[in-house]
């Protein structure tokens, strides 16, 4: 998991931070839900996918401009395991803004049914 996260970059922080916020108003929201929390909870959910793309992007563009620099990289014949693994890192913003998005849809569909059930 520290090993995706480094992959990821300074993105990650992003993605974390807004995503873990999310994450725990989605989850006050099943426990307690109220109609007002919703749009803070869908903003910030649009925050961290913003961040993922840009997290991703971020990457994915190191990756293509550092392989061609790198001589040894380069010339390499097997240059596109190079670029393989670079793709792979590259997903870990990806990775980790859909599994928060992921629960806090979860949570939000739990506290949806509580509200629809509430007196």
């Amino acid at each position: 998991m520290l090993e995706m996260f480094q992959a990821g970059g300074f993105p990650m922080w992003a993605i974390l931070a807004f995503g873990l916020f999310d994450l725990v108003l989605a989850g006050r929201f099943a426990f307690r839900p109220e109609r007002r929390l919703l749009p803070v909870i869908v903003a910030l959910g649009v925050a961290v996918l913003f961040s993922v793309f840009a997290g991703t992007a971020a990457d994915l563009a190191k990756v293509a401009m550092t392989v061609p620099h790198r001589e040894e990289w380069a010339s390499s014949p097997r240059v596109y395991l190079i670029i393989l693994e670079g793709f792979g890192e590259s997903m870990s913003p990806s990775i980790l803004g859909f599994s928060l998005l992921s629960l806090v849809s979860l949570e939000c569909a739990v506290g949806l049914r509580r509200l629809e059930t509430a007196p």
